[in-house]
């Protein structure tokens, strides 16, 4: 099937142009957060050792584009503004409605078509939930607004948040609820391999003809005291001094990451569906599969046994070797380590130019797998492999063809994306050119 829209919200932009062309510049988001920036602010000052810093989104811009949005003027107004104060939903709506523009629905959409509505369903996934609102539910329970006899909410705030932006499903419904879509509405949660899961998802659908488009995708607002000072505790985000340099996959000095947000959605759809509306598609999708690594919750197994699995299956399957590797790539020691050795172990001497992201915007977590999927698919678009951002001085023990800086790749086809995530999720997703 094919890739006919995307959208993206991340720290380099609020859409998948601004994002890819910054990234190929080489610019970094990665900066020393504010009081503005993030709450609780006063506490996490007080942690030893903690960097405060991180790749927030620039969320001026949000609440414009989906206020001018026709895909909302026919939803009740509260219901706008509970989304809007909710950055996971707020992200993730802007991105579907760039995605959904540019595969050409926007229009079908807001005219709630039926024909339409039957044959499109939604995978969309979130590792967390709301967790601003979430704290937010938190302050009005202590404040003394739920009733104890009856648990119920008192206060309108209240009953709005828990209905529309506190599950981890919130984004996922707030896209079924304006796309209309009602062949199925799915959230999968797989830590930070749940965007590209989510896709793998999506197109199984499609091929099992449940629909003939879907929405699919992921997202996470992570950037909150509570995520921080526990992936702190935990020793996976960076020390570093200088928040832009901080994150340095597969760079000998790398020692974690640093914590980003955002969206990406796309678009699927069938070729025979795509075709009927005279729309080209940007991709296609081959499939993939994932595999469970038992080693741990937070844990990889160091061998990379796992991650040469994943891709021996995926290749196997399909028939081809990638002309290009999206990694996972989190600048950790294990992580990158690992997945280094899965793909030496697979690949070996056949190993192609290979690339990461997260230097330049952060590791987004859950919204990771959507994003950098979408980035594989614009690279083969444009023929282009970005850089490694903040690869200095390669580990010598992580055997990749890795670049610093962007490079043109004529005849770049084919394309693997890597995802790896808490809880043993190890993801392979394989896409071609269209």
């Amino acid at each position: 099937m094919l890739v006919t829209g995307v959208g993206l919200v991340t720290p380099l932009g609020n859409s998948a142009d601004v994002t890819w062309n910054r990234l190929l510049a080489g610019d970094k988001a990665g900066r020393i957060l504010t009081t503005s920036d993030i709450d609780h602010y006063e506490q996490l000052v007080r942690i030893e050792g903690l960097r405060l810093h991180g790749a927030p989104v620039n969320s001026a811009g949000l609440r414009q584009s989906l206020i001018e949005s026709k895909l909302l003027t026919n939803l009740p107004p509260n219901v706008i503004d509970t989304w809007l104060s909710e950055p996971l939903v707020a992200m993730s709506l802007v991105a579907f409605i760039e995605a959904v523009a540019q595969a050409g629905l926007a229009d079908t959409f807001a005219s709630r078509r039926e024909a339409i509505a039957t044959r499109t369903a939604v995978v969309f996934g979130s590792s967390k939930g709301g967790l601003r609102t979430i704290e937010r539910l938190a302050e009005l329970m202590r404040s003394g607004d739920v009733d104890d006899q009856q648990s119920a909410p008192l206060t309108t705030e209240f009953d709005l948040l828990w209905q529309h932006a506190f599950a981890t499903d919130s984004a996922t419904r707030a896209i079924a609820a304006i796309s209309g879509a009602t062949a199925g509405v799915s959230c999968p949660v797989a830590a930070c391999a749940t965007g590209l899961i989510s896709v793998l998802q999506g197109a199984a659908m499609i091929r099992s003809r449940l629909c003939d488009v879907c929405i699919v995708g992921s997202a996470d607002a992570g950037l909150r005291a509570s995520v921080m000072s526990s992936f702190h505790r935990l020793r996976v985000t960076s020390r570093h001094a200088d928040p832009a340099n901080a994150c340095r996959p597969f760079d000998v000095d790398r020692d974690g990451f640093l914590i980003g947000e955002g969206a990406g959605v796309l678009i699927l759809e069938s070729r025979r569906h795509a075709e009927s509306r005279g729309v080209p598609g940007i991709a296609r999708v081959h499939g993939g599969l994932w595999l469970s690594d038992p080693t741990g919750m937070t844990q990889i197994d160091q061998s990379g046994s796992i991650v040469a699995e994943v891709l021996q299956r995926s290749f196997r399957k399909h028939g081809f070797l990638p002309d290009v590797i999206s990694v996972h790539g989190t600048g950790t020691e294990a992580n990158d380590l690992a997945e280094a050795r899965g793909i030496d172990a697979a690949l070996g001497n056949n190993t192609p130019q290979c690339f990461g992201v997260k230097g330049a915007m952060g590791h987004l977590l859950g919204a990771a797998g959507s994003v950098e999927t979408i980035l594989t698919i614009l690279a083969l678009r444009d023929q282009i492999i970005p850089g490694t951002t903040n690869l200095q001085d390669q580990d010598p023990n992580c055997k990749l063809r890795l670049r610093s800086t962007s490079e043109k790749l004529p005849g770049l086809q084919r394309a693997a994306k890597l995802s790896l995530g808490f809880g043993g999720h190890v993801a392979c997703g394989v896409f071609e050119r269209e």
